[in-house]
C-alpha cells in the first residue's frame, strides 16, 4: 500500500476522524486531508503521527504488517524495483543463496553471504525431502534451479513419452546445437531464412531445412509465408526458450559432474520419484 492508504486504513481502525487526528498532532484537518490524497507531513511529525495511529513507521509506511512482522515479501519487491537494471540479478542471486544456506540450521547468517570470488567451479545444492535446489555461483555464469516435490513424486508430472525421448535425441544433433547458438545471438524480432542460416554456418541446406523444420514442430521456430506479390517464401522466427537455455546451461554443469558446492545441504529421506508412479 501508498502512504496514504496506510494512514486512512489505520485513522479508521484507531476510530479517529481527519479533525480528531489534526488536533492530537496540532495541525489542520486540510493537512490530514492532503496527506490522505497523496502529499506527505514533514519528517519531524512522522513519529508522533505513528504514536497516534498506535502503530510504528514501519507499519505505517508498509515495511511491516499490522502485527508488527516484517513483510518481506513487499521489501523485497521495493528493493528490485528500485535498483538499476544491471543489480537485479547480483541481488536476486545474492537472497537465493542465502535462502538455501538457510536450510542449514547451524549454519550462522554471516556465513550465508554470497562470496564475491571464487577458487573453483562451485554450486549450491540443496536436496531435502521436499524441495531440490542447485545454484551455480561463479560470476562468470550464475544461475539457480529451485524445485518444490510434488507430494507423489516428480515422476507425477514428467512421464516418459515419445515427444521428450525425441526432444533429447534431437538436441543430440550437433548441428541442431549450432543452429541453436546462432539463433540466440539474434534480437528479438529478427527473422531469419534457411538459406542465412546455412550460409553464416556453412551448413548443407538440406541438413538445416530438416532442423529448422523440427524446430519448427516443437515450437522453437515459428514459419511465416512472406508474399512479394510475384511469389512467396518462408520466414522464421525464433523463440527465446527459457527451458531450452536452462537444458542447455544444465547440461554444461552435469557433464562437468558438479564437483564441488558449498552449501552442500542433503536432508533427504524420500526419494523424489514415487515407485507406485513407476507402475
Amino acid at each position: 500500500m501508498k502512504f496514504s492508504d496506510n494512514l486512512i486504513k489505520y485513522r479508521k481502525k484507531a476510530g479517529l476522524t481527519q479533525g480528531q487526528l489534526a488536533g492530537m498532532l496540532m495541525v489542520t484537518p486540510q493537512a490530514v486531508s492532503k496527506w490522505e490524497k497523496g502529499s506527505y507531513p514533514d519528517s519531524e511529525l512522522l513519529p508522533e503521527l505513528a504514536k497516534a495511529l498506535g502503530i510504528s513507521l514501519d507499519t505505517l509506511f508498509g515495511l511491516r504488517d499490522d502485527d508488527g512482522k516484517v513483510d518481506l515479501e513487499r521489501e523485497t519487491v521495493e528493493r528490485i524495483q528500485q535498483l538499476p537494471p544491471e543489480e537485479k540479478g547480483k541481488f536476486v542471486m545474492e537472497h537465493i543463496y542465502s535462502m538455501i544456506c538457510a536450510y542449514n540450521s547451524n549454519a550462522s547468517p554471516e556465513s550465508m553471504h554470497l562470496p564475491e570470488s571464487f577458487i573453483r567451479e562451485t554450486f549450491a545444492h540443496l536436496r531435502t525431502d521436499n524441495e531440490l535446489s542447485v545454484a551455480r555461483l561463479n560470476p562468470d555464469m550464475q544461475y539457480c534451479c529451485f524445485m518444490r516435490i510434488p507430494e507423489n513424486g516428480i515422476n507425477s508430472y514428467f512421464s516418459i513419452q515419445p515427444r521428450i525421448m525425441e526432444l533429447f535425441s534431437f538436441l543430440a544433433d550437433e548441428k541442431a546445437l549450432r543452429i541453436i547458438s546462432l539463433a540466440e545471438t539474434l534480437g528479438r524480432d529478427n527473422i531469419i531464412t534457411k538459406e542465412y542460416i546455412a550460409k553464416e554456418l556453412n551448413m548443407p541446406l538440406e541438413d538445416v531445412s530438416d532442423i529448422v523444420d523440427r524446430f519448427d514442430r516443437f515450437g522453437i521456430m515459428w514459419k511465416i509465408v512472406a508474399n512479394t506479390g510475384e511469389n512467396s517464401f518462408p520466414i522464421y522466427g525464433y523463440v527465446h526458450n527459457v527451458p531450452l537455455l536452462g537444458i542447455l546451461t544444465l547440461a554444461e554443469s552435469l557433464v562437468n559432474f558438479l564437483s564441488y558446492c558449498e552449501p552442500d545441504i542433503d536432508i533427504w529421506n524420500k526419494a523424489p520419484f514415487r515407485a507406485e508412479n513407476n507402475k
